[in-house]
């Protein structure tokens, strides 16, 4: 007897240590259970939906959103807010109707959810407009200029009416709303041009008999990408100097000789605008240019334009097209050096150029190819801007004894 008891003690001992474990874990998970239900049971009422601010004057249908466990109820302290809903069980979507607002004077009202002890508001603000007189106002720079890869564009525009917007080209497509209430921005998508020509759509935006529209250009491949200088600001090819008759063109320009510098039509000046002879490569006129040996009185070493709005770390290629008088004419030896400096004491000897810099001139025909006093030669640079850097002054710095017809000027943002 002893020994059976000697043997099976230590065994009853485990399996009441077993039991008692078992007991007190029945006991935890109980305890947690009780804890996860409480958790349940909090009483919640939270507003997902933020304060909602510059409503249209025109009003319109809201959603609010909030979470709860409880039986709510919904009100309003303005009766321009209509609640569709004011009461119910549980979280929760309601719509609220804002009427128009026509008081003269932005105004704020305020929704309060009540569940239980719990209280919770949000404000809604909706701005007022005079709409007796319609308005449309483009607001983006017209027209709206793409390369060929086409892309995302978008026009703003200032209404105070409803308004509706279409194209007239399939290869231009909306990508939100064309209709709507006030103030908007259109956003389209334009098509990559495969064509071997510019082609142009219209939008078109009408609002209570009012009609505005915005031209869309796209050039094509062979073209590049799009002239930044063909802007209202610019002017790429000098026609408008040639309207409004006055020298240094819209933009910035000097040279070694500032009183050379003259106007339209002004001869024995260093640099004009002139027309005629030679024929310009497009419109009715071109820059003339003097760099000859030995004429301090009416000739440049160097000119610069300044170019500014540009994107530091970006790549850019500036060009034009040229024509020189014929060897008949004038003797030309040497060359023009072009190139892109950011520091104006670097100018005069063309110092610390952004890029190699490239050089042009008279072209004596050869086999196969005009003399550049018979064709117009087109002449490209291109250069990365430095960091923090926005400005660049393009450089022609004589070489020899030169007399280039300079025409269509571009300026293009390299992919």
């Amino acid at each position: 007897m002893k020994e059976y008891i000697s043997c099976h003690l230590p065994k009853s001992l485990k399996m009441a240590s077993a039991y008692i474990w078992l007991l007190l874990l029945s006991i935890s998970l109980l305890q947690s259970c009780d804890d996860d239900d409480e958790v349940k049971n909090k009483p919640t009422l939270y507003i997902i939906t933020e304060s909602i601010d510059g409503l249209s004057t025109y009003g319109g249908i809201v959603q609010v959103e909030f979470l709860c466990n409880l039986d709510w109820k919904a009100s309003a302290d303005a009766s321009w807010i209509i609640l569709d809903e004011t009461s119910g069980s549980q979280s929760a979507t309601i719509d609220v109707r804002i009427a128009k607002n026509e008081e003269g004077a932005d105004r704020t009202g305020t929704i309060t959810l009540v569940a239980g002890e719990l209280k919770k508001t949000l404000s809604i603000t909706q701005k007022y407009r005079d709409i007796s007189t319609p308005q449309l106002e483009i607001t983006t720079k017209i027209p709206v200029k793409l390369g060929f890869e086409g892309g995302v564009e978008s026009i703003s525009f200032v209404c105070n009416v409803r308004w509706e917007a279409s194209t007239n080209v399939d290869w231009i497509t909306f990508s939100n709303a064309t209709s709507g209430l006030e103030d908007g921005t259109l956003n389209f998508v334009v098509e990559t041009n495969e064509g071997d020509e510019i082609r142009e759509g219209i939008i078109t935006i009408v609002a209570q008999g009012m009609t505005k529209t915005v031209d869309i250009v796209q050039q094509t491949e062979a073209m590049g990408g799009v002239n930044l200088l063909d802007t209202p600001e610019e002017d790429y090819s000098f026609e408008r100097i040639t309207t409004n008759k006055y020298w240094p063109a819209l933009g910035e320009w000097g040279g070694s000789n500032t009183e050379g510098i003259g106007k339209f039509g002004a001869n024995n000046t260093a640099i004009r605008v002139s027309a005629g002879s030679p024929t310009p490569r497009t419109g009715a006129s071109y820059l003339f240019l003097r760099m000859r040996d030995n004429e301090q009185a009416n000739s440049l070493d160097w000119l610069w334009r300044k170019l500014g709005g540009l994107i530091p770390g970006k790549s850019y290629t500036f060009s034009f097209w040229y024509k020189t008088p014929p060897e008949k004419d004038m003797v030309q030896t040497g060359n023009i050096r072009l190139g892109a400096v950011v520091d104006a004491a670097d100018i005069s000897n063309l110092s610390n150029p952004l890029a190699p810099e490239v050089t042009f001139g008279y072209v004596a025909a050869s086999d196969g190819v005009l003399s550049s006093s018979d064709e117009h030669k087109k002449v490209s640079y291109t250069f990365t801007m430095p960091a923090g850097k926005t400005e660049v002054y393009i450089v022609w710095r004589r070489n020899g004894h030169q007399q280039p017809f300079l025409d269509d000027m571009s300026l293009v943002l390299n992919p």
